[in-house]
């Protein structure tokens, strides 16, 4: 065999590249006469395919449907994948390689990658629960670690709970960290 894309009786689509070539086949028998034959052989290209954009969630956000590749219809696999869908509790904390790939008409397949940034929820701690009267003063909420969050609930107003405001009863506070990973 000899032609475009053929070494040693084996022919390389890659080597040979995307398109149609011309392959012979020639035969020596014992009287050193020499016949030959030619058939083509069509390579397809590989379709282009693009991922999406490189991107970052929490570890405690809800599973969601992988989308942006492109053309449509390609299959996505990778940690915490599965049908379809990406699931950061399933992957972890970290960088996760995604990869889509994407299969046409002609049997040939494209494939990219791109990542998914897992990042780790910050531990939060609450003050410890108190009483106040409610003709006590207004105060500023301390104490909800790591430093830097935002207080909320019945007679809550900027970072200050006012008796007064809330009433008589017990009050809910929730105190509300987002860390640098944005979780």
């Amino acid at each position: 065999y000899s032609g475009t894309g053929v070494s040693a009786g084996q022919f390389n689509p890659a080597t040979a590249g995307a398109g149609t070539h011309t392959i012979t086949y020639t035969y020596t028998d014992a009287n050193n006469c020499t016949g030959s034959c030619t058939y083509t052989i069509t390579v397809g290209a590989a379709p282009v395919v693009t991922c999406p954009s490189n991107t970052s969630v929490c570890i405690d956000a809800p599973a969601f449907a992988l989308t942006g590749g492109s053309p449509t219809g390609g299959t996505y696999s990778g940690p915490g994948v599965n049908t379809g869908q990406f699931n950061p509790a399933t992957a972890g904390v970290g960088v996760h390689t995604i990869t889509y790939a994407y299969t046409d008409g002609n049997n040939c397949t494209g494939s990219c990658t791109y990542t998914i940034t897992v990042g780790a929820a910050p531990v939060v701690t609450c003050p410890a629960n108190t009483s106040v009267c409610i003709d006590a003063p207004a105060f500023v909420l301390t104490g909800g670690s790591p430093t830097g969050g935002t207080y909320s609930g019945t007679g809550v107003s900027a970072g200050q709970f006012n008796p007064a405001t809330a009433g008589a009863g017990t009050h809910t506070i929730t105190y509300t960290y987002t860390n640098a990973n944005n979780c």
